[in-house]
């Protein structure tokens, strides 16, 4: 399982009025399309929605990539389990280790609960998501979302009568994480010593952990908003043996090394996202109004360094691959035929927020204090000699 998490708007934070401006019949159209197209309810009328106040982040723990309707087996529930608290319209959800829905306390889960088109004023349509939370057996629509494109902000949308389509069973919608990226700055280390992120280019050689040095085969760029899931994570200096702050994504995994590690995982090294590292103190996670990313990709997964910190290159997996834009698709497709059929495996294990929460516990408990146990080269690099 991996930790995902998607952003909503509160129900509480949905207006809809018909699209002159008057009351609903309904108090609550969000909350009872739960039961079908409460939408098409208030024909002929055509609806406008506007969404305001702050997402609310939900996370929760799924196996393919994908919010789905109805995650469950029979009364088990297989996938899509809240993994942190939640307070949300003013009521707050708490996960269970649980998975039988009628055993207290029972499970929570999240669900795709339905999916609706809806327009803006120039006839562009969304796809709107209902995301509900289901309690054993009792569920609640808490807020929304979309698919794909998210209108921008003060955008009004419309449900039009008899055009706007509604699903309500068995729909799914994919889950998009960023990609892992360095923010620009972040220092290398090559053939030639350390050398700033955005100078590197493709074809040059690159160090690595386990093989030596690698040559660099494509290298994005990402301008985006820093803020959610794209606000960088910044480790202090010194927490890890890093000479100055090391500034990555949120999803960006760097790899641990510690006898804890092999007595929970069976392995000494194990890779752990930087959002899971986060303590408010050595690890922060430090939003800003615009960041540019950098994306690295090598012959394989591998672990490269970053101001002196083993961390991970590219994971060319689908997630991935869905994450960039079409652009940077087609260009790793140009200059590496064939890789969305390559079988692409982690350079190391990866622990999931549960079991970096046990390993990190440990460590503390064992007097490391607000230090990682992560990896430094340990020795100034030889440095290539420049072709004549």
């Amino acid at each position: 399982m991996t930790e995902r998490t998607i952003y909503v708007f509160a129900k509480s934070g949905v207006s809809i009025t018909r699209i002159n401006g008057a009351a609903t019949n309904q108090n609550d159209i969000i909350g009872n399309a739960l039961n079908g197209d409460a939408f098409s309810w208030e024909v002929p009328y055509d609806l406008a929605l506007t969404f305001s106040g702050p997402t609310t982040a939900i996370h929760f723990d799924d196996s393919d990539g994908y919010l789905t309707d109805d995650p469950f087996s029979g009364a088990t529930v297989i996938d899509q389990r809240l993994t942190q608290s939640l307070n949300i319209n003013g009521t707050t959800y708490n996960p269970s280790n649980e998975t039988i829905r009628w055993k207290y306390p029972p499970p929570v889960g999240v669900e795709n609960e339905y999916e609706v088109t809806l327009y803006d004023a120039a006839g562009h349509s969304y796809r709107m998501v209902g995301v509900s939370i289901t309690q054993g057996y009792t569920t609640q629509v808490v807020g929304v979302m979309f698919e794909g494109d998210q209108p921008p902000a003060g955008t009004k949308l419309y449900y039009l009568q008899r055009i706007s389509s509604y699903s309500g069973y068995g729909q799914s919608t994919p889950i998009i994480d960023p990609v892992t990226c360095f923010l620009a700055g972040t220092r290398i280390e090559t053939g030639d010593g350390p050398r700033p992120i955005e100078s590197l280019r493709a074809g040059d050689m690159v160090r690595t952990l386990h093989h030596g040095m690698q040559p660099l085969r494509w290298i994005g760029h990402s301008t985006v908003r820093g803020i959610g899931l794209n606000a960088p994570v910044q480790i202090a200096a010194g927490i890890m043996g890093n000479t100055e702050a090391l500034s990555v994504s949120p999803n960006h995994r760097i790899l641990l090394r510690c006898a804890e590690a092999e007595l929970f995982f069976g392995s000494t090294e194990v890779l752990v996202p930087a959002k899971f590292l986060i303590d408010g103190q050595s690890v922060r996670s430090m939003p800003a109004r615009q960041v540019d990313y950098l994306h690295m990709l090598l012959d394989r997964h591998e672990t490269v360094f970053s101001n002196n910190v083993a961390t991970e290159s590219l994971f060319a997996g689908q997630v991935a691959l869905d994450s960039l834009d079409t652009a940077a698709v087609d260009e790793l497709r140009d200059l590496m035929p064939g890789l969305d059929l390559r079988h692409h495996r982690l350079s190391h294990r990866s622990l999931n927020r549960g079991e970096a929460a046990l390993l990190l516990s440990h460590l503390r408990a064992g007097g490391t204090g607000m230090r990682l146990p992560g990896i430094m080269l340990s020795a100034p690099p030889a440095r290539t000699r420049k072709a004549a």
